[in-house]
C-alpha cells in the first residue's frame, strides 16, 4: 500500500461544553379572566405597560378598514388615547370559547364599551374578538387579534306578529 502524503494529522479539538437540560414547561389552559382582567385594569388606570403586558412583542392586531397594528403602534395608540381629556369607555367582555392545542390557544369573546357622559350612558361599541395566544416562558401572550364590529343588537329579534284585523 502506498501512503497518501495528502493526509495531515488532525489537530486537537476543543471539548464541547455540556448542554444544560431545558426545564419542561407545564402548559396550562389560558385563564381568560386573568388575561383580559389585566387588560381591563391597565385600561381603567391608564397604564400602557400593564395593558400591553398581555401581548407578544410580535403582535399583529387587525380591525376592519384599519391598517394592521404592531405591538409598538398599538402601545402608541393607547398612550395617545390616555392623554386625551374626553371620557374613556368602560369595557366589559363575555367569552364565547377557548380552544387549546399544545402551546397555542384561541379565545373568542364579545366586548362592549360604554361611555359615561356625566350620568348619561351611551353604548359606544360592540365587537367580537378572536385572539390567538402562544404559551412561552412568560405564560400566555396574544400574538394576533382580529376584531370585528357587531351590530348594535347582536341578538336576532323575533319577527313581529301580524296585527289582528279589525272587524267592520
Amino acid at each position: 500500500m502506498k501512503k497518501n502524503a495528502a493526509i495531515k494529522p488532525v489537530k486537537s479539538v476543543q471539548p464541547v461544553k455540556p448542554v444544560q437540560p431545558v426545564k419542561p414547561i407545564k402548559i396550562t389552559r389560558p385563564n381568560d379572566r386573568d388575561i383580559f382582567g389585566t387588560w381591563l385594569r391597565g385600561y381603567e388606570s391608564g397604564d400602557v405597560s400593564q395593558l400591553m403586558s398581555i401581548f407578544s412583542e410580535n403582535l399583529s392586531y387587525h380591525e376592519p378598514c384599519e391598517p394592521e397594528q404592531t405591538f409598538e403602534s398599538l402601545a402608541n395608540w393607547f398612550r395617545y388615547d390616555f392623554s386625551r381629556k374626553d371620557p374613556r369607555p368602560t369595557w366589559t367582555f363575555r367569552t364565547e370559547s377557548i380552544d387549546v392545542g399544545g402551546d397555542l390557544a384561541v379565545i373568542v369573546s364579545r366586548w362592549m364599551a360604554v361611555t359615561d357622559f356625566g350620568g348619561f350612558r351611551a353604548e359606544v361599541r360592540r365587537l367580537r374578538s378572536v385572539d390567538f395566544l402562544r404559551f412561552g416562558e412568560q405564560g400566555w401572550k396574544i400574538f394576533r387579534t382580529i376584531n370585528d364590529p357587531l351590530p348594535c343588537c347582536d341578538t336576532p329579534r323575533a319577527p313581529r306578529a301580524p296585527a289582528a284585523r279589525k272587524k267592520k
